[in-house]
């Protein structure tokens, strides 16, 4: 991420209210991570200052953050020297991706001290640095490394503080136009001109170097192409840049499309690509790490709902396949009728100690059906026993008909979660899926987890258009599809569902004295089947009949209903216009 000077420098500007504040609270969310709760004029500020090897930043911030039940030694260490110290100064060194917070405090017997804080965004080196700035020891870090790790410094309690080893290249702010052009045209020309100028300066980052190229309108050309122009345009773009920072300027931006946003910056992309301004740092800040939580929070829980299914899937599967061979087996129970009807009406053929007899079948003379005996049982056992396999084949048959009707109901119910997780395009959405899992016993809930509150907005259908204008709402998971199809739905709408395949309820709603059109018909189908497990298939098979066909049976679990009068219609998925 490019938490570079220049954004440094736009965070830092926001945290000016902070000096003078009082800290009242630390925290340590996470091991790289320390939050100050300050106390100031314009009210309780936070303060999140982080060395994450890639997530590195400073910034105030408005986010809530789970802490650990058990403060951190870090923590301990931040709560003894800093909690109630005032904060003096913030400051950044030229060209560095660090920065330097000052406080007022006092120590253990009451006298007046000066602590210092010092974070280094430098990725997989970045720390978080606690430190005396009259002696300049090191009282703790985030991070505690020896010179086995680094051979340029040690950072541990005790130590002499040293900064981050200085660049051997010269800062560009530190050159005039004609020693700037001189450096660059002595570098590798054959690099393009934004990493040619990250190359032979330090304080710029790869981003900051292709904004300027581009603001300079030489992003497309070859570094081998410079000439004096061109470096004196590239010159003119960094001044411009850092007038913007000195002004204090700054246009916040997310860059990407919302809510997909892939990167951070503190100017707009000067070619105008996607992006969406914020009012402050902090603020994109917190909306682009809040909205990247929130999607990595969903992937996981959308992954384990996901495996928790299919494992349930994969069960109800193997079950009825073994039910359906046992029921192959049991509904052979009329072979035995007919054999005990053939001892019964041949018994003077039988000869006791037989293994078996051939017979005649009755409805079929010509074929004679073989009979195994139990020579140890008299003729007249023999039929006994007969009837005896018939009556109990008969009672297995039944049982299992009954066995195989309700793994089929359940197996369905499985694939209609599986269909409203992949469905959920929210956590909220994924909540509900989880919710209903934990009603039919599929998950436990947490003893110390409270039953969700009904949400209302999470309980309205999705809407939508069909391009001549008719309304058509759309369930998102088996509540929904529920109270869609059973609540909201009128007698005279249409509904809709793939044909034996989970999926969601469709309801195309009626207009007074106006005739649905095939092509309404035809977009309403085709949503269902975008919105089900088929939408990656050619056609799919569409059922459709007017909602005061759908019936619940008693009983029947959440989304699954009975339907009359249906009609088919065979659509490609495609997804329609969201209603206003």
């Amino acid at each position: 991420m490019p938490f570079d000077t220049l954004t440094m420098r736009a965070a830092l500007a926001e945290c000016a209210p902070l000096v003078g504040g009082r800290v009242t609270k630390i925290y340590q969310p996470d091991r790289f991570s320390v939050l100050l709760r300050c106390y100031t004029p314009a009210g309780n500020l936070k303060l999140l200052l982080s060395a994450h090897p890639v997530d590195g930043r400073l910034q105030l911030s408005s986010r809530a953050y789970a802490n650990p039940a058990k403060p951190p030694l870090f923590c301990m260490v931040l709560r003894k020297h800093l909690e109630g110290a005032k904060i003096t100064a913030f400051y950044q060194p030229p060209g560095e991706r660090v920065a330097q917070i000052d406080f007022a405090a006092r120590n253990e017997i009451g006298e007046a001290t000066r602590r210092r804080l010092v974070l280094e965004v430098m990725g997989k080196h970045s720390n978080l640095i606690l430190l005396d700035p009259d002696t300049n020891l090191i009282i703790d870090a985030a991070r505690r490394y020896t010179h086995n790790v680094s051979r340029y410094r040690e950072v541990l309690p005790g130590a002499v503080y040293l900064p981050p080893p200085p660049s051997d290249k010269p800062l560009w702010q530190d050159v005039n136009e004609e020693e700037f052009a001189a450096r660059l045209l002595s570098g590798d020309l054959s690099l393009s001109p934004a990493r040619l100028l990250q190359n032979e300066f330090s304080g710029l980052s790869p981003y900051l170097c292709r904004e300027a190229a581009v603001r300079a309108g030489i992003g497309d050309m070859a570094a081998e192409e410079l000439g004096e122009y061109e470096i004196s345009r590239l010159y003119a773009a960094l001044k411009q840049i850092d007038a913007i920072a000195a002004s204090g300027a700054f246009r916040p931006s997310l860059l990407g499309d919302e809510p997909a946003w892939h990167d951070y910056y503190a100017l707009p992309p000067a070619d105008g690509a996607p992006h969406t301004e914020f009012s402050a740092m902090s603020e994109a800040l917190d909306t682009f790490f809040g909205a990247r939580q929130e999607r990595q929070e969903f992937a996981a829980a959308h992954s384990r709902l996901q495996k928790l299914l299919t494992r349930e899937q994969q069960r109800l599967t193997k079950k009825l396949k073994l039910e359906q061979a046992d029921y192959a087996s049991a509904s052979q129970a009329e072979q035995y009728k007919n054999a005990g009807d053939l001892l019964s009406a041949y018994l003077h053929l039988v000869q006791p100690g037989q293994t078996e007899i051939e017979l005649p079948d009755f409805y079929q003379p010509e074929r004679m059906v073989k009979i195994k005996l139990s020579p140890e049982l008299s003729p007249a056992e023999n039929v006994k026993r007969c009837f005896h396999r018939y009556n109990k084949a008969k009672k297995t048959e039944r049982q299992i008909r009954l066995q195989l009707a309700a793994n089929s109901d359940e197996l369905a119910y499985v694939e209609s979660l599986l269909a409203a997780a992949d469905e959920a395009a929210a956590l909220s959405e994924l909540a509900a899926v989880e919710q209903e899992m934990q009603e039919a016993g599929y998950l436990k809930r947490p003893a110390n987890q409270p039953k969700p509150k009904a949400d209302a907005a999470a309980r309205e259908p999705k809407r939508y258009r069909t391009s001549d204008g008719f309304l058509v709402l759309l369930g998102r998971n088996n509540r929904q599809n529920d109270r869609l199809t059973l609540r909201l739905a009128e007698k005279d709408d249409l509904w809709f569902h793939t044909q034996k395949i989970p999926g969601s309820h469709v309801i195309l709603r009626a207009e007074p004295g106006r005739e649905f059109s095939d092509r309404a018909i035809a977009e309403a189908a085709a949503l269902a089947a975008r919105h089900s497990r088929a939408r990656e298939a050619d056609k799919v098979p569409v059922d459709y009949t007017a909602a005061a066909n759908v019936k619940k049976p008693n009983g029947a679990k959440p989304g699954m209903v009975i339907y009359t009068g249906q009609q088919t219609i065979y659509v490609a998925p495609c997804e329609l216009t969201p209603a206003e």
